[in-house]
């Protein structure tokens, strides 16, 4: 099968270039494969020795919610493809969009998905042609995206849909008439040696990608600082920490400053040592995006007892592989469990452990390969069948049809072969 793969490959700035580089020799052994970065730069080495004849590829748009997928969703906004949506909440990708292509009018993208109350939401957050922020509040803003994800417009155009979470899966069944199919986000795990790790304080707590506002990173230090024992703790912020300075001055006012570092970016090497070293990992998201978190697969590898939020994905979690913080009570279970943890409770983070058999068992790379394939089979066949249908069936309607009003005796059986062969 030929297909066409659209997505980031920097895997120092994006989880989903990450996801790219690890599925790359696996979709090259399974596909004839061309790969794409922005919809326009092509990579040789990935090059099929010969493409499949008379076999036209299929499209597969990786799409995020980040202004590195603005020319990739372009391309699936004109050209029929399969869309993997990595995140379902795209406004901070609809943001960067109207910024590159100032002809794209956002507002009514929103009206026309959402109607007027979300058209009014809108321009409660942002204002002006550039979109400046004018909102009031963050919680003004996680009302917004958990309530109108924006995914509809940019996947109107799609064959079908893949997504990583039972979320996701619900909430863009809901609205997409097309095929979704819910595939587990793949990682490459290898085996662990056999060397425990050891919980002598203090413990050092990791963080890892782009800390936008929803990764309650301010939140998480206001708890910490409420601990009898914050000294029990090391932060370490690795990734696109965006407004650090306003990070440490927090951490500055409530005692922590000194137990905080700001790494930022690090090569893949110095972010492995790190996490082998770490004890804890740092995962909230809320409001969710929809996403699963490739960070908290990296952190299972690590065998890290990781921290989340019980949202989305992660509320879909067992509950034995990884810790949930309640959105409903987050200040208070995060101050129980540090306190707990500070206390010498160690038997909770044993779900460093489950998390990495969990990652074994259910995220392999080849299991995903597998998965895929098998639907975009089905997806070529359909295309295949919409194709006779368009090509042959309707010029036989046509011309049993002596004016447009004959056309209605044939609307029935369109419209069940229509539903039959699903959206091309």
């Amino acid at each position: 099968m030929n297909i066409r793969w659209f997505s980031p490959l920097d895997s120092e700035k994006t989880e989903i270039g990450r996801y790219s580089q690890t599925l790359l020799p696996y979709l090259h052994k399974a596909f004839a494969l061309c790969l794409i970065t922005d919809a326009a730069t092509f990579h040789e080495e990935f090059a099929p020795e010969s493409e499949i004849l008379a076999m036209a590829p299929i499209n597969i748009y990786n799409i995020g919610n980040s202004y590195m997928h603005c020319g990739i969703v372009r391309d699936a906004m004109e050209h029929p493809g399969v869309v993997i949506l990595h995140d379902i909440s795209l406004l901070e990708l609809g943001l960067a969009y109207v910024r590159d292509y100032p002809d794209w009018n956002l507002p009514e993208m929103v009206a026309n998905e959402y109607g007027f109350y979300a058209s009014k939401g809108f321009a409660g957050l942002y204002h002006g042609k550039s979109f400046e922020w004018c909102g009031e509040s963050q919680e003004q803003y996680d009302r917004f995206v958990t309530s109108y994800p924006l995914f509809e417009t940019f996947t109107a155009n799609a064959l079908g849909i893949v997504v990583h979470s039972d979320y996701a899966f619900e909430r863009v069944k809901g609205k997409y008439r097309g095929p979704v199919l819910k595939l587990d986000l793949p990682y490459e795990a290898p085996e662990r040696d056999t060397h425990q790790r050891r919980f002598d304080p203090p413990l050092e707590i990791v963080f890892c990608g782009h800390a936008g506002p929803n990764r309650r990173i301010t939140q998480f230090i206001d708890a910490w600082a409420r601990i009898s024992r914050p000294d029990y703790f090391r932060l370490s912020l690795y990734g696109n920490i965006n407004k650090a300075d306003e990070l440490l001055a927090q951490a500055d006012k409530l005692g922590l400053a000194d137990y905080i570092t700001v790494v930022g970016f690090v090569s893949d090497e110095e972010l492995d040592q790190a996490l082998s070293r770490a004890h804890l990992a740092l995962n909230l998201r809320n409001p969710t995006m929809g996403e699963a978190s490739a960070s908290q697969l990296r952190y299972w590898c690590h065998a890290i007892p990781s921290i989340v939020s019980a949202v989305g994905w992660y509320d879909e979690l067992p509950d034995n592989t990884v810790m949930k913080v309640s959105p409903e009570r987050e200040q208070e279970d995060l101050i129980a469990l540090l306190e707990d943890i500070a206390s010498g409770n160690l038997t909770i983070l044993e779900c460093g452990e489950n998390g990495y058999q969990y990652l074994r068992e259910r995220h392999n790379v080849q299991r995903y390969i597998d998965g895929l394939a098998a639907y975009l089979r089905s997806i070529s066949e359909k295309r295949f069948a919409a194709s006779i249908f368009d090509d042959r069936l309707i010029n036989v309607m046509a011309s049993m049809c002596h004016d447009v009003d004959d056309s209605k005796l044939f609307a029935g059986t369109l419209d069940k072969l229509s539903a039959m062969l699903g959206p091309r």
